[in-house]
């Protein structure tokens, strides 16, 4: 039996719900062929959110999703590309290798096979190859195909192509970017900073793709889908999302050990439901705590507990340290992105973390 509240993967089409603006915003953009930059905290459902919207434009568009997450090179983010590209091909194996065989110049294609699903795919052989060789070979080969199909390309957590140390890879892509016809890029990322300062005044790709903050689930919607399935009230749900923050991940957590429970519904088993989420991560979190300074601690303390007016006189005499080490602690929290800041507010971007910090320290 499947809970209809998945929290740990991504959601099915028939999980999907909401997000009605954002798909008719995706819809928009593609359907002219221009850039679109999403980003939010983590947690509120960008990748679902994505994934989702191409699943519904795979009849009219060729679309390729590409997570760099786990990037460490040029290289890795080259291959990563045409990997996305050679595993697009839906047609069977013979045929899909003698396609990309005349798309590609350099890159040779051969069937892989899954050890655990058994299922065959495509790999792109590529050890021979210069960074500059592969990246040339898939906008070349992207280019061809754009003139028969349109091209929707996905890269999430894009922001890390910052990280690179070799290269600027920011103004590498920006000419390839730039001359399209008939692709879309959708850029997804999470570390908001990073992320846009890609995308800033000055910046190689400032003004290649239209902002959009991906806003939390409307409670409405929530609520709609959630009622199908839970004897739920609209007052409980805003409850849920209240103590949630509105993030998705742990909002679906906390319904889905509701639906599991089959208990009537009340405030004091909502508490329950994120009581068991806090305990269950408590070591993880207490681990990752115990890897911090002791001014890093303090500086966690301080925002999980006040988020505005932080360096106020009462809060550095209330903790007892000094404005210049609380702020040197913040910055060094704010890279290890224990911590976030919005509209003049610090504050800990997992929610989950921050009820712990909250509760427990």
């Amino acid at each position: 039996m499947t809970s209809p509240f998945l929290y740990d993967s991504l959601a099915s089409k028939d999980n999907f719900f909401g997000r009605l603006r954002e798909i008719e915003e995706l819809k928009k953009t593609t359907k002219y062929s221009n850039n679109l930059l999403i980003f939010s905290k983590r947690r509120m459902g960008k990748t679902t959110l994505v994934k989702h919207f191409l699943s519904l434009q795979e009849d009219k568009y060729l679309c390729l999703y590409i997570d760099i997450f786990d990037m460490t090179s040029k290289e890795g983010f080259a291959k990563a590309l045409l990997s996305a590209l050679t595993n697009s091909q839906k047609s069977d194996i013979k045929l899909a290798i003698k396609t990309l065989t005349s798309l590609f110049k350099r890159v040779r294609v051969e069937p892989s096979i899954d050890p655990v699903t058994l299922e065959y795919s495509i790999k792109p052989i590529v050890s021979t190859l210069s960074f500059e060789d592969m990246m040339d070979d898939f906008f070349d080969s992207i280019k061809k195909i754009a003139k028969k199909k349109k091209i929707i390309i996905a890269i999430d957590e894009f922001q890390q192509i910052a990280t690179l140390k070799n290269i600027k890879l920011d103004a590498y892509l920006r000419k390839y970017i730039q001359d399209r016809e008939n692709i879309s890029y959708i850029f997804l990322g999470s570390k908001r900073h990073l992320l846009t300062s890609l995308f800033s005044y000055k910046a190689p790709m400032f003004e290649l793709a239209t902002h959009f903050e991906l806003p939390p689930l409307k409670q409405e919607d929530i609520f709609s889908y959630a009622k199908k399935y839970l004897d739920i009230t609209k007052e409980q749900i805003d409850y849920i999302y209240e103590k949630s923050d509105g993030e998705t991940k742990l909002l679906l957590h906390i319904l889905h050990l509701l639906y599991i429970q089959e208990k009537s519904i009340s405030n004091e088993l909502i508490n329950t439901m994120i009581s068991e989420i806090i305990n269950s991560k408590d070591a993880t979190f207490r681990m990752l705590f115990d890897t911090l300074s002791n001014n890093q601690k303090i500086a966690l303390k301080v925002v999980g507990k006040y988020s505005k007016g932080i360096f106020s006189q009462d809060v550095l005499n209330e903790y007892n340290i000094k404005k210049q080490t609380l702020q040197s602690a913040i910055e060094v929290l704010t890279q290890k992105e224990f911590i976030d800041k919005s509209d003049q507010k610090y504050f800990i971007p997992d929610r989950t973390f921050e009820i712990w910090v909250e509760n427990k320290i």
